[in-house]
């Protein structure tokens, strides 16, 4: 039995004994359980000796003997083979790994009997990882592997470092490099391969213990040699590839040649070493030849992107192209980018330019964009993989085709085209199945349209006459649009739309209840009477009318409606607007009964004719109260529609007349009169002083717009500089608009004469908030 009582021991005595064991372990011979727990003993009691330990002087032969026989393994690896020889099939290697395999197994049984030495012994001597890692006072002079700091296993391998590797560390470099090189071209039998690895990663094993640049040797004896023969490798026949194949099949033998060199790292190389192999290989057949490849990139994406059968492999090449550009960095990727871009951007141009009927123009626009847009996002998507930088580059094209500007034009039509376009899906008479998904779809144009305010304006104004008008489709996709602008702009951008539907609402419950009055109150109008109460700053109403004379029999509704309205509402003024009042006429006179739609004027002027059948033109002005253009325009559809006949509809002679046309006939029921449009001094519709007015006015909006952007900043930072300031008013404003640089500046010079802003003194760049 073992005692573990201190001793007196005779060292060579006991070493003698314990050496005979040493060699049989390290060399993989059998020993007996019995000898192992005696020479496990012998090392327990060397270092508990009495009176002095003997732990060291075990310690220095235990490396003595160590070092004797891996000399005598480096003496059987090197057997008769020439060391400079690179012949990697000289039996080296397989010499090599076979001594490794037998040392290193060898070495970790020795570890475990010397469990107690490495426990109690080495471990109080040993540096700590940290004091490694982070060095200390009383270690910073010391080496990594100082002695006796070392278990006695990781004392083996550091012998088998010095030792053995570095006598032929040089010879195994050169045949596994050109074993390495070997593999690349063909594909070694099993055994072959399992040697190579074990050779490559036994120098991984030897230093796995450190705690700094653990695989330091491998670096040194394998990538690195490796690395650079692969580099040269590569380069020359890089170099060759590019002249005798064009740019597809040269990226698609890349490719091919990518893959292999990865797998090959895989294969035989340690893990960590697959980037650095990818990264050699994309430097010599990628980085060194990028001229050659940018030189085709415009051609591929433009014939990517033709209706030709040779569109596919081009698609394929530029995937290809992609694949070998993404690892080398934007700066790479960049002429990629660029050409993408020319291209959408080009295309987009020439859709819009192609040819179509001009009361379709809203139409093709959306259409073109849209089919621009989904055909470069299924593009960009299938060969670039949706990558940020190209569905950016299509982001860019978009917008710059959408905000262009026609020669001569102030502004881009993009924004009135857009309203035009959701105003006829959402017209009754526009009704259409797939409105929804058509919706849905023009809030992509939207969202690339610059000047968002000028389509508001737009959409406003066509959404008041669907509402006025009672020509909305469905009130449900009226509100849902209303929800999709709101997501993309925020609630400020469609706060009044939102009031336009609360007023129609109101409007609604208003009538109900005016009605309940009149019942209540024994009243009667005698004539259907719809009113509708809106908010002066919520609708693009305009100016209001000419003065105008209503209908006598509308003039008793209207007075009953305004005493209900102030009996309801106290503090409101109703101010009547005439022009934007719509009434239905039955005929009574035709063999057919005609339901006419017309405007406040035009019905006024036919109901005259209740008690006469032809009225002089200059009395019906007198009555009416209208003269000159607005006469014309309200009186002309009615004689066109055949209502009324005269032969001086603009009352030139005094004893001109409108005679009722009692043999009226038309095959529709229901008509719907017109108000003619505004003529010009040229006799053509005056629309450019309406366009300029109204661009006049969007710049007076964006003024008072950037105003409250700059005081609410200034307001909140109390002192700024002025790029700062351009920069923070741009990122406030570019959800409604895109604001120039010298608008900005006008708006803070108006801010310092409202003495709401001034120069910081001494300082040119800055401002400061007056409180």
């Amino acid at each position: 039995m073992m005692s573990l009582k201190p001793r007196n021991v005779d060292f060579d005595e006991t070493w003698a004994k314990l050496k005979e064991t040493v060699a049989g372990v390290v060399s993989l011979k059998s020993v007996e359980r019995s000898v192992w727990n005696s020479r496990f003993s012998d090392v327990y009691a060397l270092c508990v000796a009495h009176p002095e330990p003997l732990a060291d002087k075990l310690y220095d032969e235990t490396r003595t003997f160590l070092e004797e026989h891996v000399s005598g393994l480096l003496e059987r690896v090197r057997g008769e083979a020439a060391l400079e020889s690179t012949d990697f099939r000289d039996g080296l290697l397989a010499r090599y790994v076979t001594a490794w395999t037998e040392y290193s197994q060898g070495v970790a049984y020795l570890n475990s009997l010397y469990s107690y030495l490495n426990l109690q012994h080495v471990k109080r001597q040993k540096v700590s990882d940290a004091e490694i890692i982070y060095g200390s006072a009383a270690t910073v002079s010391c080496t990594e592997h100082d002695s006796r700091q070392l278990e006695v296993g990781e004392l083996g391998l550091v012998i088998w470092e010095t030792v053995l590797l570095r006598s032929l560390g040089t010879a195994l470099t050169s045949r596994v490099v050109a074993a390495l090189g070997a593999a690349r071209e063909s594909n070694p039998e099993w055994r072959d391969v399992q040697t190579l690895r074990e050779a490559i990663l036994s120098t991984v094993h030897v230093q796995s213990f450190r705690v700094r640049a653990p695989l330091a040797l491998y670096h040194r004896l394998v990538l690195e040699p490796f690395l650079s023969a692969a580099a040269a490798h590569h380069t020359t026949l890089a170099a060759s590839l590019l002249q005798q194949a064009d740019v597809s099949h040269y990226m698609q033998r890349v490719l091919d040649g990518l893959e292999r060199e990865v797998s090959l790292a895989t294969k035989y190389l340690h893990s960590g070493s697959v980037e650095a192999v990818r990264c050699c290989y994309e430097r010599a057949y990628v980085a060194a030849h990028l001229p050659a490849l940018h030189a085709e990139v415009e051609r591929l994406m433009r014939e990517a992107c033709e209706d030709d059968p040779r569109a596919d492999q081009r698609r394929e090449d530029l995937r290809r192209l992609y694949t070998l550009l993404k690892p080398l960095g934007a700066a790479a990727l960049r002429p990629l980018v660029d050409a993408a871009h020319a291209q959408a951007a080009r295309h987009g141009t020439q859709l819009l330019a192609a040819d179509r009927p001009h009361d379709e123009a809203h139409t093709h626009f959306v259409n073109a964009m849209l089919s621009l847009h989904g055909k470069y996002t299924k593009l960009f998507t299938d060969v670039f993989g949706g990558a940020q930088a190209f569905i950016g580059a299509l982001d860019k094209a978009c917008s710059a085709v959408v905000n262009a500007r026609s020669p001569g034009e102030s502004a881009a039509k993009a924004p009135e085209l857009l309203a035009k376009y959701c105003d006829a899906l959402l017209r009754r008479r526009g009704a259409d199945a797939d409105a929804d998904e058509k919706l849905t779809a023009a809030i992509v144009v939207f969202k690339y349209v610059d000047d968002k305010d000028v389509f508001q304006k737009h959409y406003a104004r066509a959404l008041a006459r669907r509402l006025i008008h009672q020509l909305s489709a469905s009130m449900e996709q009226e509100e849902a649009m209303i929800n999709r602008l709101k997501a993309a702009c925020g609630y400020e951008f469609t706060n009044k739309l939102h009031r336009m539907f609360t007023d129609v609402a109101v409007s609604s419950d208003l009538n109900a209840k005016f009605q309940q009055h009149l019942r209540d109150s024994g009243l009667a109008t005698h004539t259907g009477f719809f009113i509708q109460v809106l908010q002066a700053g919520a609708w693009p109403l305009g100016g209001a009318m000419a003065p105008l004379a209503p209908p006598a029999q509308l003039e008793r509704p209207a007075r009953l409606f305004e005493a209900f309205y102030r009996s309801s509402f106290s503090g409101r003024r109703l101010a009547w607007l005439h022009h934007l009042c719509t009434g239905e006429l039955r005929t009574r006179y035709t063999q057919r009964v005609y339901h006419i739609s017309a405007t406040t004027p035009q019905c006024a002027l036919l109901l005259m004719f209740e008690t006469a059948d032809r009225v002089l033109v200059r009395e019906a002005k007198d009555a009416l109260q209208l003269d000159g253009d607005n006469w014309t325009r309200h009186a002309r559809p009615v004689v066109e529609m055949g209502l009324l006949t005269t032969d001086d509809v603009d009352g030139a002679r005094d004893d001109a007349e409108l005679l009722l046309n009692l043999g009226f006939s038309c095959k529709r029921t229901r008509l719907r009169l017109t108000c003619a449009a505004s003529v010009g001094s040229q006799g053509t519709p005056s629309t450019t002083s309406t366009t300029s007015s109204e661009a006049t006015h969007c710049d007076d909006d964006r003024k008072m717009y950037l105003q409250a952007a700059l005081v609410r900043i200034m307001k909140q930072r109390k002192v700024l500089r002025h790029t700062e300031l351009i920069q923070e008013v741009v990122s406030q404003a570019r959800g409604s608009f895109a604001p120039s640089v010298a608008m900005i500046k006008k708006c803070i010079e108006a801010l310092i004469d409202k003495q709401y802003l001034e120069r910081a003194p001494g300082t040119l760049d800055t401002y400061s908030y007056l409180a």
